[in-house]
Parts: C-alpha cells; structure tokens; sequence
C-alpha cells in the first residue's frame, strides 16, 4: 500500500439506504439503490460509496452496519427505503487499491497503523468509493477493481 495523501473532499447530497448484514450482501443493496434511482428518475452526479458505520477495530465482515450511497444532483422525495442526506465536507487520508473487495479489509489494517504513526486522527466513519466496480449484473474481473478508502481526519 502507498501512504495515503490528505485530500479535501466537498459536501455532496446523497441518496442512502442503511444496511446491516454481510459486506458480501453490498452488491444486492447497491442493486436495489440504483433500481430505485431509475424508477425514480434521479440524476446520479458521481461514484457510489458506502460509509461504514462500525468501528474499525470492531469492523466484523459478516455483520457490518453500513450505508450505501449514491451521489445525486438534487434531493428527490424519499421513502421508508431509501433516504437523502448530505455528507458534509470533510478532509480525508485517501489511498487507491486495485483488486478483489475481499482483499480490503488488509489495507484498513495497513491504513490505520500508517494514521497512528503518522499521528493523524480519525475524525468519521470510514468510506469505501468505487471507481471501478463490477458491471450492473455483478460481473467483472475482481482483480481490476479500484477502490478508494477514506478516513475522514481532523484538519
């Protein structure tokens, strides 16, 4: 793993959905979220994330409580499924890792090690976006997968 560079990251509007349950149950949230945004004609400006709401240190790959989030133009209406919030601004320790999701959990282990170190500290949950993802019907090569972790950090 690279060391992870600071970066500034602005608010965006999301549509959100929480979850909790399997990290390997993330595709199917993400594959009724994007159903959802389609039937509802919403405007997607950007990657999909999802923001970990378990501690790290207490992160458990088959119990996770996570939100998965799609960023959107403006807020729609929500429902009881689906809801709209707006992640404030923050500033991150960003790194990019290619390869299969179920090698993540490794660099969260090397990430939070560096911060300590390194004397930054966590400030949020941690966020997981997507820049190559497998396609609509899950498929793909996981090991060209590209995935940015970010902590939110105290500036």
């Amino acid at each position: 793993m690279e060391a992870p560079e600071r970066k500034r990251i602005e608010a965006q509007t999301v549509l959100f959905t929480r979850h909790h349950g399997s990290y390997e149950e993330m595709g199917q949230v993400y594959h009724r979220l994007y159903q959802w945004a389609r039937a509802h004609d919403v405007k997607l400006t950007g990657k999909g994330l999802t923001v970990f709401l378990s501690p790290p240190a207490e992160f458990n790959p088959d119990a996770a409580l996570f939100e998965v989030c799609l960023p959107v133009a403006s807020a729609p209406k929500s429902d009881t499924k689906v809801g709209v919030k707006e992640l404030p601004a923050c500033t991150v320790a960003s790194v990019t890792v290619k390869g299969p999701y179920r090698d993540i959990p490794a660099h969260y282990t090397e990430m939070l090690a560096w911060l300590s170190v390194q004397g930054w500290e966590i400030a949020g949950p941690p966020r997981e976006v997507y820049v190559k993802r497998p396609g609509s019907a899950g498929g793909g090569d996981p090991k060209e997968f590209v995935t940015e972790i970010q902590f939110p950090i105290k500036e």
